[in-house]
Order: structure tokens, then sequence, then C-alpha cells
């Protein structure tokens, strides 16, 4: 064991939380522990590791395992905090000590483990709980390599398990009703129509009880009126009244398939938006079968025999006039019967008319690949085999379909096997619609990754420009003081140039994240165009020709025009690079009025386009082009960041961004900016001017990272302010209180404890007539408070003329 230093004071007097504040109180001469002096320097290690975590965590340390924890985990504890504080593991989870111990057992042997929602009863109230957690063992080593504790990070997953559970049981409750109720239910889906086309539904749900009474097996997925032809139309009128106006329809109907006459009761599946019509009907056949009966009695034997043949006539009918496809074929793969459609259908697909006492086989032996598909799945209906599969079959060439296809063994009067027949049905659309479903839950995944990145991206912009801020703004007085030596002042030049594309890069994040807080007013495109062209041109080389080409009737577009100077900027650099620096890039810009096309809303548009002659892109390509950080330039060449972020100034402008591309034939971006509508404020985001004169005077200055507060009062200090710093909101306060001179408050928006906006609020309130500068690292969490409005910011990284003319203006 590695001996601590005996005059060392205990390391968790400077910890900050409710854990560290109770191990400062403890006696722990009662502890087995001892006194934390005494602690070996692994197990110091470890408790320092754990305090400072969000994540729950405990170790537990000796031959009587000492239990050490930190705030997260006493959320755990109930109320065994904070009584647990150096007490012994197994009286602390006494009634789980039987479950944990084979576990403690393996991590005191040096073996570390995980378990995955471990059921346990706890009592951390003063009654019992069913609780669940996911957690792991860890051995703890002194310095000779003995195992001398274990570690734990655990999470309790008891509300998610709880959840499930209640989640699995209502939906079990619900199946178990809906497939066990005698009465047949069913839901239908209005099917969206184009012009000319009439109303139509498809069957979305159904239970047993639907099928069994219905005789519909197939229905799921199946229009109505390719359903039910025939009856169709007066279903789907009764549909369409309880869709529109909500009011319950009940009436009596027989059905086709089975003949049972049926008592429906239809009604509208709110909310309205969902387009559905449920039916609930109970079968009322044997109400009328004794009326049925005595008819059937009164008829005579010649109307029986009439009848008979009638009926025959009509069985000959459907199968002759349905929709599905029927084929039966004998043991030698000859026709012994097809339908109209059936035949109808195979001419389509395969270019050969079929008639009874034709060999299938025959018939294909021009196509031998077909011959030998279609061949497969018959000679198993011909073995006897029942079954239903879907297939596809088809010359591409022609038309190439998929079919569910029902098979059945012929047999005769002594059950002999003589053939097979088949029942088909085209589920192309089916299976098309299927795929177009896989298709968009993929694209959900993908839209939720993104947004999941977003926010990441955000959060990494945020902390980057509080580490720009200190940089750029001391790099910026080191250059101004070292400005007569040649040397040191390139040095600092290309310091401040690598600064200066770092926070391009954090403005690219933001774009991409679309959290960037973006400053639109109505702005002349060409104007802005044509006064950032010799920028653009410098940007590209000598070698690219510009080509500007504007309506005379442009209009306003609502758009931060800075963010705009910055997305054609990236186009140009995009456009060069595909041109390897020869060629010609074409800005242009038209009005355009456009109906609803989402993502855009309906209105007038500013189209924006930007053209080159490069290489182009192939389809891979131009589809993954937007992907953030998705780049065919070399690593180190390129972010991949440029057309995304474009791609996220644009859609937060509320208008959409589009890419056209060939190999060989250059690419068109185009950006559909908003017509501005309130032209009180027009800009062209022209470049800052020199920084004001500001007057020298008393600055308290309140940032909680203590190189943006030690860099920015340098710049205060060497402009000639006189600057007194605080780290947090109430140490200001407390200053003020105290009488600290101070005319300006300059501030931080995000620290902990209190906003610069909550701040600034009380200042005023001791000191009437102080005015106030706010600075954020992320202005978009800043953006969302409306308190902003009425105080001036300066945006994170800045240097000290940025500084100095922001307080210049303050007045």
């Amino acid at each position: 064991m590695s001996e601590a230093d005996p005059g060392a004071a205990p390391f968790f007097l400077r910890a900050e939380g409710e854990a560290a504040a109770v191990m400062r109180a403890r006696d722990w001469s009662t502890s087995p522990l001892g006194q934390p002096e005494e602690w070996p320097q692994e197990l110091r290690s470890v408790v320092a590791l754990m305090l400072p975590s969000k994540f729950p965590m405990f170790a537990a340390w000796g031959d009587e395992l000492g239990f050490l924890y930190n705030d997260a985990y006493s959320q755990i504890l109930g109320e065994k905090h904070p009584d647990a504080m150096g007490a012994r593991f197994r009286e602390i989870w006494s009634e789980i000590w039987d479950d944990i111990s084979p576990l403690i057992d393996r991590a005191m042997s040096g073996e570390a483990s995980y378990f995955e929602n471990l059921p346990l009863t706890m009592n951390r109230r003063g009654f019992d709980e069913e609780t669940w957690f996911t957690f792991s063992y860890s051995p703890l080593y002194d310095s000779s390599g003995t195992v001398r504790g274990m570690f734990c990070a655990c999470t309790e997953t008891t509300d998610q398990m709880l959840a499930e559970r209640a989640a699995s049981t209502s939906e079990q409750r619900y199946r178990t009703l809906f497939e066990s109720i005698d009465e047949g239910f069913g839901v239908l889906q209005f099917l969206p129509t184009a012009d000319g086309e009439a109303e139509d539904y498809y069957h979305l749900e159904a239970n047993a009880a639907f099928i069994a009474h219905t005789g519909i097996d197939d229905a799921l997925g199946q229009k109505v009126r390719s359903r039910l032809p025939d009856e169709a139309p007066r279903w789907i009128e009764r549909f369409s009244a309880v869709r529109k106006t909500g009011i319950p329809v009940r009436f009596e109907e027989r059905l086709e398939e089975t003949g049972r006459l049926i008592d429906v009761y239809a009604f509208r599946v709110e909310p309205k938006e969902l387009d559905q019509v449920a039916l609930l009907f109970r079968d009322i056949t044997a109400k009328r079968r004794d009326d049925e009966r005595l008819r059937e009695l009164a008829a005579t034997l010649e109307r029986r025999f009439e009848e008979a043949l009638a009926e025959r006539k009509i069985l000959a009918d459907i199968v002759e006039n349905t929709d599905a496809f029927v084929q039966v074929v004998d043991l030698d793969f000859r026709f012994l019967a097809i339908n109209r459609a059936s035949a109808n259908e195979f001419e389509r697909v395969f270019g050969v008319l079929p008639k009874v006492g034709d060999s299938m086989l025959d018939l294909l032996a021009d196509q031998p690949e077909h011959q030998a598909d279609v061949g497969a799945i018959w000679s198993r209906a011909l073995a006897g085999e029942e079954f239903t599969e879907v297939a596809e079959f088809g010359d591409p060439n022609r038309a190439r379909r998929h079919y569910e296809i029902k098979f059945n063994a012929l047999r005769d009067a002594e059950g002999r096997l003589i053939g097979a027949y088949q029942f088909v049905h085209d589920v192309t659309q089916r299976v098309e619609g299927e795929r177009r479903l896989l298709e968009t839950q993929d694209a959900l995944r993908q839209s939720q990754k993104l947004e999941t990145l977003g926010q990441i991206t955000g959060g990494v912009a945020h902390d980057f420009n509080n580490l720009l801020t200190p940089i750029v703004g001391s790099l910026d007085l080191i250059r101004r003081r070292h400005d007569d030596d040649p040397r040191m002042a390139r040095l600092l030049d290309g310091a401040l140039q690598a600064a200066e594309r770092a926070s391009t890069l954090v403005q690219r994040l933001l774009a991409f994240s679309r959290r960037q807080v973006l400053r639109p007013r109505a702005t002349p495109v060409a104007e802005l165009v044509e006064n950032m062209s010799e920028l653009i041109r410098r940007s590209i080389g000598p070698r690219i020709a510009v080509e500007l080409d504007f309506a005379p009737d442009l209009k306003l577009a609502q758009v931060d025009p800075n963010q705009l100077e910055l997305a054609l900027l990236n186009l140009a650099v995009n456009a060069r690079d595909a041109m390897d620096g020869v060629g010609t890039l074409r800005i242009s810009a038209r009005n355009e009025t456009i109906g609803h096309r989402p993502p855009l809303n309906a209105g007038d548009y500013v189209r924006l386009e930007v053209s080159d002659t490069g290489r182009g892109m192939d389809a891979e390509t131009l589809r993954r082009a937007t992907e953030p950080f998705f780049t065919t330039k070399d690593v180190g060449h390129g972010t991949g960041l440029g057309l995304s972020s474009v791609s996220g100034l644009v859609a937060q402008s509320g208008g959409d961004f589009a890419l056209a591309s060939e190999i060989g034939e250059g690419t068109t971006a185009t950006l559909w900016l908003p017509e501005a509508v309130d032209t009180g404020e027009v800009s062209t985001a022209k470049r800052s001017s020199a920084p004001q004169e500001a007057r020298t005077a008393a600055v308290l200055l309140v940032d909680d990272e203590p190189l943006v507060r030690d860099g920015a009062a340098e710049m205060l200090a060497d402009g000639g302010f006189a600057v007194a710093s605080a780290a947090s909101g109430g140490e200001a306060l407390k200053m003020l209180a105290d009488g600290v001179a101070a005319e300006i408050l300059v501030t931080d928006y995000a620290m902990p404890g209190m906003t610069g906006i909550e701040l600034a609020q009380q200042a005023r309130a001791l000191r009437p007539g102080l005015k106030v500068l706010l600075i954020s690292g992320y202005p978009a969490e800043a953006e969302a408070d409306d308190q902003l409005k009425t105080i001036p910011r300066l945006d994170k990284p800045f240097r000290q003329d940025e500084l100095l003319r922001a307080l210049a203006e303050l007045g």
C-alpha cells in the first residue's frame, strides 16, 4: 500500500457538492476507512474522480469495504444518505446483500463485470420497492497490485423498465380484446386523390372476426375499388360522408364474399387529420335465416333446377371476370382452365397469349430464364404442396411485377392428385409501398442522427468560441506591441489568420447545426454580390472569369447579409476547386413565385444561382454533397462543412437549397431566399469601419472562464480603461454593493447560477444608469432571451478594436 503524506490535508476540502460537504463534516474515527489523511493515494485518486462526476458512482475500500460516493449516487441511496458515507457496504445494502455479494466477490477477486437491468428489491425510503439497475463493478488495486476494493458506475433504469412493462401489458390487453371479440372491426385509410381520380380507401387494420365474417383474408393494403369494384361506390359514399362530417352512420349490408348480412356501425377515427374510418359490425344472418328458409321451401323443383344452373353460371362468371388471375394446370403443365384476366396478364408479362390445352413450358421455350422460374414454382404445387408466396415474374424489357400467389392441389373424386390451381393478385403497388415506407423510416433515422450531431456541434462551437476569445485577443495585443519587429509581426499575423480560420469553422458548425444567430433584414442581393465581387475574384484566382447576371426588377431578400456573404464565398471556393482554377463562375438571380412545394411555403422568392464549368459530380457524390463532414478533398484540405453550412443558413432563413450536377457538365447551386416583407432597414453587409474613439471609464468585467476574463481585462486596460473583474454574477453584485467604481458592466451571457441578462437587471437596480455590454460564445442560447433585444451584444471571439468599438457605441 502506498504511503500518504502525513501532513497532507484532506483533498476533498476544496471539492464542491453535497457529498464533499458530508465528507468534510463526518467524524472519520468511527469509519472502517480511518482518517482521510491516512488514505492511500489510490483511494484518494478514485474519490477525486468521483466527486465532480454527474454520473452515479461509488467506491468500497478495505477489508470491511468502507463506502464512499458522489452527489449523483446520493439520489439512489434515498434516506440512507448521508449516514452511508464512510459506513460498511454490507450494512448499507443489507436487504440486497445476498443478491450482490457474489458480484462483489468477483470484483474483489480481480474480475471486472457489467450487468444490465438487474432487478433488485431495495428499501431506500422505509418500504420495499422493485428496482432495476445497469452497472459495472471493477476491482481497485493498491500500489503493490493487490485488490483492495471495488469501483461502481451505475444508472437506475427502474422508470424505463416499469414503463416498458406497462406498455407491454396495455398492448397485450388491447390486442387480446381486438382479436377475441366476435364483432368484426376494421379501419380504412383514405387515399389522397389526384385531379380526375375517384375517391378510394384501403384496408389498414382488420381483426379475426372481420376476416371470418367478410371472408376477405387478404384485404390488408388493398384498395376498396380494386377489391370490391361493384360494391365500392356505395361503400365509399358512406365512408366519405362519415370522414368529412364526423357523424356516425348505421346500416345493413350483405357481403358478396360470404353472403353474410351484417349490421354496420361506421365512425370517424379522431383526430380528423388521420383521414380514417372505422367499421364495427355484427353478423345478423341468423336473424334472417328463417325467412330465407321459408322462401326456399316455397320454391318449386323446377325453380331449384334453374337456380342450380344459374349458380353454376354465376360461379363461372365470377371466376372469368374476377380481378384475380386464376389458372388450373395438369401434371404435364398443360392448362386445364384459365380466366380472361390471367390470360391477358400472361400475355402482357411474357408476350404470348395462352389458352386451354397449351403447355405452359412450351409457351416459354424461347425464354429459358422465365421458363425455369415458372416451372420451379409450379413443380412444388404439382407435387401436392399447398402454399402462398410473393414472387416477381416477367421480362424486364416488357413488364416485371410482384404477385401474391396461392397454390392448391387439384384432386379427383377418389383423392388422387391430378393437377394444381392458383389464385394470383398483382401486389406490385403494395410491395413498392412497403419499400417506400422502409426508405422513409431510414430517412427519419438519418434525420434524428443529424439532429443529435447538430446538438453536439452546437455545444462544441460554444466551447471553441470561449477558447478562441483569449487566443484572438492576446495575439492581437501582442501584434500591436511588436509592430516594429517584422519577423515577430509575420509570425503573429500567421497565428491570427489561423485563429480567424478557426472562428470561421465555428461559424460553419453553428450554421450546420442551425444554432447560429441570424439577423435577417431586407437585402439587395445584386448590390451585395457586386460589393463583394472583388473579394470573390481574389479568392478564386485570375484564371476564372466571373459573370454576374441579375434581373433588373430583382426584389429584396429577407436574409442575414453577413451569413449570405459567407455562403457565397463557400460556393465560390468549392467552384474554384471543381474547376482546378480555370473556368467560368456565373452568379445570377431572378424573382420566382412558388406554390406549395415543401419545404418551401407558397410565396415570392429570390432565386440565387451559382454555376461553374467544373468537372461535376456523379449521382452518389451529389446525393451526399450536403452531408456534414462529407468531402471529396484530401485529408487536411476540407472540413466537409461548406455546403452543409450553406444548406443550414438557407433552411434557417426560411428558404431552400438544391444542387444540380453531371459529370463533365459543371455544377449549379440554387438558393431560394424569401422575399423581404419589411423593407424599412436595408443592408448589404459592408465591411466594418475603423473603431470609434472610446472614452476611458471604469469597467466591471464578469466572466466565469478565467482565460476569457484575463484576456478581456488586458485588452480593456491596454485601451485605457480601469478594470475590476468578477468570476460570477453573485461576486459582481457584491462588488457593486460594496462600492466598486464601475460605469460600464461587461458580462458573459451563460454563467453558472445567473445569466448575464439577470445580472444586468440586478446591477442596474443597484446602479441606475449603468451601461451594459453582453458578450456571448454561443449566440443562439442568448438570442432566445427576449431581454437581449434591449442590451448591446458582442459575440466571441473578438479583437481589441471590436471590443473598444462596442464600448464606444454605448455612448
